[in-house]
């Protein structure tokens, strides 16, 4: 991976667009399934991180939301000057491809040229945050056992260098995330492989996960990319037992 340390870096002052993707009110999943965060949680973390964006030097944000069945008034009358963007989507069990399709659907929305933020709804910039890219690459993320047969992504925040490079990258994360468990590695894979050419299954069910595939894209295809030991951003998730603070 070539060194891009040296390239100039994309100041604060020139054009830089923040993309949240967000889900507030998720499905109502099984009875069983809890959270610890409630929909006011979920609401006020939120706008947390719109509020932090613009503390931090973002003039210009859009929240695009996926949301079953949620009243975007509140959020809109607390975040003035963020455009959000509501899509109803079919709940994939694997929620990275929602999030890819989301972010695809509204790419229109971005002036070519311009540099993205994308980060997840709930996370946000801390104080230590640096709202800068390298001016020659395509993507700045955190990466982990990067030069292992297993490398992944953080996806919860990274940087882009225009909406274009962008729909390449989602589109081949998307490719990846289907494409993946049928490779062949071997002889039980290639009996797969020729079972299915002559009796084409739907296809509908993918494990593997967005920070995984999106790792393969960017090593695998033809990207300019830097690593990052820390973005800055920080935010709670929740298990069934467990509320845990991700620092990255």
């Amino acid at each position: 991976m070539e060194n891009y340390q040296d390239y100039p870096i994309l100041l604060e002052t020139e054009r830089m667009i923040a993309i949240v993707s967000s889900c507030i009110h998720p499905k109502t999943m099984k009875a069983s399934t809890r959270s610890f965060f409630s929909l006011a949680d979920r609401e006020l973390q939120t706008i947390k991180t719109l509020e932090q964006l613009k503390k931090v030097g973002f003039k210009q944000i859009i929240l695009v939301d996926n949301s079953d069945d949620y009243d975007f008034s509140r959020l809109k009358s607390a975040t003035e000057n963020v455009k959000v963007i509501q899509l109803k989507q079919y709940q994939f069990a694997n929620k990275s491809i929602n999030e890819i399709l989301m972010i695809l659907a509204i790419l229109d929305e971005i002036p070519s040229g311009s540099k993205i933020f994308k980060i997840s709804g709930r996370y946000f910039p801390t104080d230590n945050f640096k709202l800068d890219m390298n001016e020659k690459i395509d993507f700045k993320v955190k990466g982990f056992d990067f030069q292992s047969r297993r490398p992944v992504i953080s996806t919860r925040a990274y940087f882009i260098g225009n909406k274009e490079v962008y729909e390449r990258f989602l589109l081949s994360c998307l490719n990846e995330i289907y494409s993946y468990p049928y490779r062949v590695v071997g002889p039980r894979s290639l009996w797969v492989f020729i079972r299915d050419f002559f009796n084409p299954r739907l296809r509908t069910i993918s494990t593997i996960s967005i920070e995984f595939a999106a790792a393969r894209v960017l090593k695998n295809g033809k990207f300019k990319f830097e690593l990052t030991d820390d973005l800055n951003i920080e935010g709670q998730i929740a298990g069934l037992h467990t509320k845990e603070l991700i620092k990255e």
